[in-house]
């Protein structure tokens, strides 16, 4: 039943800020669901959560404004809102933090749930 429901929604075609809407459905939803769940756990441990961020940023930033700068990947206008800062549009940047923030926390929370003992 999963895979199908997949297979429709990859084959709808895509609407103006798809790339946003994407975001919210399959990060920010279950990134604020992690987090209202988890909150002790992740308030614990919000030093990693920062240190994940931070190495994000420091290499997925230039990595991607190379990839656009030499055509390995695009964006299309119609997709994302249209917003670039400093060779990437702004989707790009609450791509990058977002997903880390919610691979983050994912992590976090095995870790504590499944965690090896000290």
């Amino acid at each position: 039943m999963t895979a199908q429901l997949v297979v429709i929604f990859v084959m709808i075609k895509p609407m103006p800020y798809s790339y946003l809407i994407w975001l919210f459905v399959f990060v920010v939803i279950p990134t604020v669901v992690l987090v209202a769940l988890y909150w002790r756990v992740l308030k614990q441990h919000w030093n990693v959560v920062l240190l994940a961020q931070v190495g994000a940023m420091i290499f997925s930033f230039p990595w991607d404004y190379i990839s656009i700068k030499e055509q390995i990947w695009y964006y299309e206008t119609p997709y994302i809102v249209g917003k670039w800062i400093w060779g990437l549009p702004i989707e790009e940047y609450l791509f990058i933090v977002l997903v880390t923030l919610l691979f983050s926390c994912i992590s976090l929370v095995v870790w504590d749930r499944i965690g090896v003992s000290e």
